[in-house]
């Protein structure tokens, strides 16, 4: 269907689908006009004409019914007044009902309807006829006859005539229903059939508009397809179509221009290859290509062969730059083409700032002076890396050269600790490595010599001030023997006397810890005791309470027994005398059960108080018994250690006159020793003074050291040593003396000795 579609053109299947449509809704609209026009005309035959016939036989009974109850009050015995009004309400209804019924011919009938209406007529004159009557005998005050004649046959007249009329109204009402009816059933087959005119002039809408869309929307997105393909260089696309419409006329079109596309690509890569190949000289033969496709192969010819010729003499220009000509410049080329130029420009530029910074460098360097630095700022990337390298290497040169110039200056001025730091590579680390090996050599060999040196001075310092304090040692312990010999007498007799009093008190403590260590067994037993009168007394207890509940069981069933003797009657009398006998000696027991509770509760307390007496009196009695314990034992250390220090006194003597004659050999033994000391400082202060030139430390000075207050102080220490040897006997001889010139000295002096 859709290529029997697409042999006509768009416009022409477009306005048969249109005529199609139209036709159809016209046809839906005719048919909605008719239904609606028979259902007017139906409710207008109902509104103008059985409405008005059914309002006009109601207004018809309306004015009988009035005219009847007017007729019936003007029969009765009334006043004037309701007389007139009765009489005037007769003939306005009677008027009105004549207009109702002129009216009434005015409107078409049936002659079903005709007949009803002669009917209703014919009775209407029987009726009036006997209301006539009935008026003229009640104007005759006639009252009685007239509401006999009224009951007898006025009112079944007028009740004939108005069934007449509601038969016409029945009629009416029957007959607007059944119009009524018709009327919605045509409404109805017109709704159904402009509904399914609908869903068909729908459906075939959505047919028409489906099929043309259809053959419309697949070779347009063919088509859509294509172009973006191309768009996007896909040239091989599947444009082929018969279609004769619009369409199938774009869709060849597309094929010719992809066509012509491809072979200019064809063309172009052709020519790309070839000049891959070294074929430069070769262009694309424009005069193949028709119009504008033409003018594109020619324009890019016309672009290869600039570009080729700009490439030529940038290549010439940059194999003199490669040789070091630096003499030539690049061409002059405008637009943005000038880039190549201005690049070309800066790099023979920075070529020709290059050799100068290396010119000046290597003179510098030959010249000695390796503090010369080149511009790297001036240079970018590789250049820059270039200069900044050249840099780094004098810079280098000169700071390895420094170093080891001033170490050598350092080493010159005496100074041993200097030493190269840094990084250092290659020569330069050996030579750092040398120099540092050279001066820690000098500096170890310096150091050991200003050490012993120093060694040597405070031994000999400390020798001289030892013999000094030697020498006051000895005349304070002279002194201090003979004191200590007379102490030592009455501390030994002191001791003994001590001893005899610790024995006799360790015998007493012994007889103390004996007669504690029997009361505490004592006191021992009656915590026991105590223990089991109380364990005695619980279970005393617990009997009573057994003997208490078994008087609260026997007084429940003696109650019971009570209870089911009651039911017996005259049978179990007997036995509720004995029942009651039995709950009441239950009764009894459970209240002295209770009192011996109470009693034996009282009593257990009482035991319980007197155990934790007697369990405390026996802790305390135990505690009595371990301290008299502690006490013997204490007296016995102290009696033995009574007798070690008389055995210890009597060792200290001996010693303290052992240590007199050590005292006289010590004082000529003082004075060899204090010209040792003097002969050897002076021979470190003159090695000391002849390393001193030497620092070996950061700390370390070479300021030469006086030996005068060393002199000294060792020619005072000979001379004292000297006449304490001269005098041994004299200071043995007079102690009260050495004691009465020691006796600045504190208590520290007999600790330290």
């Amino acid at each position: 269907m859709t290529a029997y579609l697409q042999r006509y053109n768009v416009g022409r299947r477009l306005g048969v689908a249109f005529g199609i449509l139209i036709l159809l809704s016209s046809l839906l609209v005719a048919t909605g006009l008719i239904t609606m026009a028979n259902a007017r005309q139906q409710f207008d035959f109902i509104v103008l004409d059985r409405m008005a016939k059914i309002q006009i036989g109601n207004g018809m009974l309306d004015a009988n019914s009035s005219i009847l109850i007017a007729l019936g009050t003007y029969a009765m015995a009334t006043s004037d007044e309701l007389n007139n009004e009765a009489l005037s309400t007769i003939k306005a209804q009677r008027q009105r009902y004549n207009e109702l019924r002129a009216k009434l011919d005015t409107l078409p009938s049936s002659e079903e309807g005709r007949k009803i209406r002669a009917e209703m007529d014919a009775r209407r004159a029987i009726s009036g006829k006997i209301n006539d009557q009935v008026m003229a005998l009640a104007a005759q005050n006639d009252n009685t006859p007239a509401q006999a004649l009224l009951s007898e046959k006025a009112r079944p007249a007028t009740i004939a005539w108005q069934d007449k009329i509601r038969e016409l109204v029945t009629r009416q009402e029957g007959q607007s229903q059944q119009a009524y009816a018709d009327a919605v059933a045509s409404m109805n087959r017109g709704k159904l059939l402009i509904i399914s005119g609908g869903i068909a002039v729908v459906v075939i809408s959505s047919l028409l508009a489906w099929l043309i869309t259809r053959s419309l929307t697949q070779p347009l997105a063919r088509a859509t397809k294509a172009a973006e393909a191309i768009a996007n260089g896909q040239l091989d696309n599947n444009v082929e179509s018969d279609a004769k419409d619009e369409t199938g006329r774009l869709l060849r079109a597309m094929r010719g221009m992809q066509t012509q596309l491809q072979s200019l690509l064809t063309a172009q890569s052709d020519m790309a290859k070839r000049h891959d190949d070294g074929q430069v000289s070769f262009r694309i033969d424009a005069t193949a290509f028709p119009g504008d496709y033409g003018r594109m192969a020619k324009d890019t010819n016309t672009l290869v062969a600039s570009h080729l010729a700009v490439q030529t003499n940038l290549a010439r220009i940059m194999g003199r730059y490669a040789i070091g000509d630096l003499s030539e410049s690049m061409d002059r080329l405008p637009g943005e083409k000038a880039v190549l130029t201005q690049t070309m420009d800066e790099v023979k530029a920075n070529l020709s700032a290059m050799n100068h910074e290396i010119k000046q460098l290597a003179q510098s360097a030959a010249n000695g002076d390796f503090t010369a630095r080149g511009d790297a700022d001036r240079f970018q990337y590789d250049f820059h890396v270039m200069v900044d390298s050249l840099n780094q290497l004098m810079a280098t040169a000169d700071g390895n050269l420094q170093s080891l110039s001033s170490l050598l200056q350092s080493i010159a001025a005496g100074d041993l600790t200097a030493r190269m730091s840094g990084e250092f590579k290659g020569v330069f680390a050996q030579m750092r490595d040398d120099a540092n090996a050279t001066a820690a050599q000098l500096a170890e060999i310096v150091g050991r010599i200003q050490h012993s040196a120093i060694s040597i001075n405070s031994a000999a310092s400390e020798i001289a001030a030892g013999n000094q304090d030697l020498s006051q040692r000895t005349e304070q312990q002279a002194a201090n023997l003979e004191e200590t010999a007379a102490s030592m007498e009455e501390l030994t007799s002191t001791v003994r006397q001590n001893a005899e009093h610790a024995r006799q008190a360790n015998q007493l403590a012994i007889g103390a810890a004996s007669v504690a260590s029997q009361g505490g067994e004592i006191v021992s037993k009656v915590v026991g005791t105590m223990s089991g009168i109380e364990a005695s007394s619980k279970k005393i207890a617990d009997i009573i309470s057994v003997i208490d509940g078994i008087s609260f069981q026997t007084n429940i069933l003696a109650l019971n027994a009570a209870v089911e003797a009651a039911r017996a009657g005259e049978q179990g009398r007997g036995f509720a005398v004995v029942a009651s006998e039995v709950r009441t000696l239950a009764q009894r027991s459970t209240a002295a059960a209770k009192e011996i509770k109470s009693l034996i509760d009282d009593s257990v307390e009482r035991v319980a108080e007197g155990s934790t007496l007697v369990h405390t009196a026996g802790s305390t009695m135990a505690e009595i018994v371990a301290s008299v314990q502690r006490v013997t034992d204490i007296m016995g250390e102290i009696s033995a250690a009574s007798q070690e220090q008389s055995a210890g006194i009597e060792q200290v003597n001996t010693t303290v006159t052992q240590m007199d004659e050590t005292t006289q050999q010590n004082a000529a033994l003082v004075e060899e020793a204090t010209a040792a000391a003097r002969s050897m400082e002076e021979q470190a202060v003159q090695l000391t003074q002849a390393v001193s030139v030497f620092k070996i430390s950061d700390d370390s000075t070479r300021t030469p050291r006086s030996t005068t207050p060393v002199a000294a102080k060792l020619s005072v220490i000979a001379g004292r040593t000297v006449a304490a040897a001269k005098s041994p006997v004299r200071q043995a001889a007079a102690p009260k003396r050495a004691v009465a010139a020691g006796a600045s000295h504190d208590a520290s002096d007999w600790q330290e000795f």
